[in-house]
């Protein structure tokens, strides 16, 4: 009889052990999909602002949080290096000196830089339209590189399939 309940305590030890570790599992797998209540509530916060907006009829602003840049000469470095893993850490590297020039100097490297001075030294401008046929190429390379989000494979798939055919 002794053992016998000898037993019957130690299948309920184990069971209880089980389905403790069971809730240890579910919490932490609750956890791991959750997200902080702080940001929970600025997200409900910005929701609410933006459906009372579309009800009011209101125009709502695109806010373009963009992420810092390094300094101009950070990615001009890497650029003289050239010492890049695949096409996309190149290009990533590209717009993002494109973008740090434009924003410490105030000019498209990509128009200003490639027109040179003539012989007698006057400087030769982007022809009209050249300066926004450039920026749109800029921006679908931009969007080609945000597209692959980080899978240089699927960039190098994504600027093929961009490529014009003749």
């Amino acid at each position: 009889m002794a053992e016998l309940e000898k037993e019957n305590l130690n299948e309920r030890n184990e069971a209880q052990n089980s389905q403790t570790e069971d809730y240890i599992e579910a919490i932490s797998e609750i956890q791991k999909n959750s997200v902080p209540k702080d940001k929970y509530d600025a997200l409900v916060e910005e929701r609410r602002k933006l459906l009372q907006a579309v009800v009011n009829g209101q125009r709502i602003e695109a806010q373009n949080e963009e992420p810092d840049l390094e300094s101009r000469e950070v990615y001009y470095k890497k650029y003289k290096e050239n010492k890049f893993k695949n096409d996309l850490d190149y290009w990533e590297n590209f717009l993002n000196l494109r973008k740090a020039t434009i924003k410490e100097l105030g000019s498209d490297p990509c128009v200003t830089g490639s027109y040179g001075f003539t012989p007698d030294g006057t400087k030769l401008d982007a022809a009209y339209g050249e300066a926004e046929t450039i920026a749109e190429q800029m921006d679908i390379m931009q969007e080609l590189v945000d597209e692959s989000e980080g899978n240089p494979f699927l960039f190098k798939s994504l600027l093929a399939s961009a490529m014009p055919r003749k």
